[in-house]
């Protein structure tokens, strides 16, 4: 996840791989597709006990900018946090695990 784009928005390199807005924008949608989709797995990681809480935690925190302090997080980090916790959200969710309470 640390890889992860910082923008969206495509780069000037972006518009003369692919002049056509429609190639472009179809590029686009594909970034953002795998973006989600590690993020799926790396929810699918955690519920199978590959990954700790304390780096669900970490990658949660890292993609919502706590450490940045007043800087407002990007749209799509935000739906990658969506993503990832709608994957866990019903391991993380029970006020029973410790895993909710670590969260």
């Amino acid at each position: 996840f640390e890889s992860l784009p910082t923008t969206f928005e495509p780069t000037d390199d972006d518009k003369a791989k692919f002049p056509d807005s429609e190639d472009l924008q179809r590029e686009m949608k594909k970034r953002k597709d795998k973006m989600l989709a590690n993020m799926k797995f790396i929810g699918n990681l955690f519920l199978r006990q590959l990954l700790s809480i304390k780096v669900i935690g970490q990658v949660v925190k890292g993609l919502i900018g706590i450490k940045d302090g007043n800087a407002l997080p990007k749209d799509h980090m935000i739906e990658c946090v969506c993503e990832l916790l709608q994957a866990i959200g019903s391991t993380v969710d029970s006020e029973k695990t410790p895993q909710g309470k670590a969260l």
